[in-house]
């Protein structure tokens, strides 16, 4: 199966212009301190769905993502910084990450994932995509990687499989495939599933997925001439609230 080329273009990065004040310097702060503590820094959460989707939802939270083993220095700069363990407003897991709170912001430190299936490991900064916000360049977690950890996010309170379909809407044709299959490894069924959903849900989009992959998923072929009508009206049958970030101006931010 041949990688997807990456010819397309990425989306816009004007949902910068949204990130509050406050919440912009955390992301400074929290960024200066994993780069002294000498560990590469890839945005995360709200940051990287952004950048993927090209619409900002504000989390009210940052996240970072870092390698294992860089955590203890990191947090330690941060207290020095005048950030507070948030540990002390609401007990979290601290296995996998140290959430913070500095000026009422979140900003959340990740070395690992809650269900520690899926490693933070160095695939992860190989294949990380650059992103030029307010002038200086991020790395942002790759999206391969941004679906991959979505997919296990599917609880009665909390569903990212939307975020995971408004990713690939996004960024369909940017994907390495080859990449992405070869790391969901035994979890490829998740991969099918949420495939099968998006095909059906944009499949003017879904076009992109390569033709081996659309085979071996057997994803369903084109059925309307008007494709663009076809997407608006399921996706409103999956919520009548603007939810897909392809329909929604990019200078407002998305509302869920």
């Amino acid at each position: 199966m041949a990688t997807n080329e990456t010819s397309g273009t990425w989306p816009s990065v004007r949902w910068a212009e949204l990130i509050p004040d406050e919440q912009w310097d955390v992301l400074v702060a929290g960024v200066k301190a994993a780069r002294e503590a000498g560990a590469p820094v890839l945005l995360g959460g709200a940051l990287a769905l952004a950048t993927y989707t090209g619409r900002w939802r504000n989390t009210k939270d940052i996240d970072l993502i870092v390698k294992p083993g860089h955590e203890q220095d990191i947090i330690a700069r941060l207290k020095a910084a005048g950030f507070v363990d948030y540990f002390e407003q609401e007990e979290y897991d601290r296995s996998w990450i140290f959430r913070s709170t500095r000026d009422g912001v979140i900003l959340d430190i990740i070395w690992a994932l809650p269900n520690h299936r899926v490693p933070i490991d160095e695939a992860w900064f190989e294949h990380a995509r650059p992103v030029n916000l307010h002038g200086a360049t991020y790395d942002v977690v790759p999206i391969e990687e941004l679906v991959r950890v979505k997919l296990y996010v599917m609880q009665r309170e909390r569903c990212d499989w939307v975020d995971v379909l408004n990713a690939l809407a996004g960024s369909v044709e940017q994907i390495d495939w080859d990449h992405l299959v070869a790391r969901m490894d035994r979890e490829l069924p998740l991969l099918q599933a949420v495939l099968t959903v998006f095909a059906w849900i944009s499949p003017d989009r879904a076009i992109a997925i390569p033709a081996a992959l659309r085979e071996r998923f057997a994803l369903p072929a084109v059925e309307s001439e008007d494709l663009a009508a076809l997407e608006a009206r399921r996706a409103k049958l999956f919520d009548s609230r603007p939810w897909w970030a392809a329909h929604q101006p990019e200078d407002q931010p998305l509302e869920r």
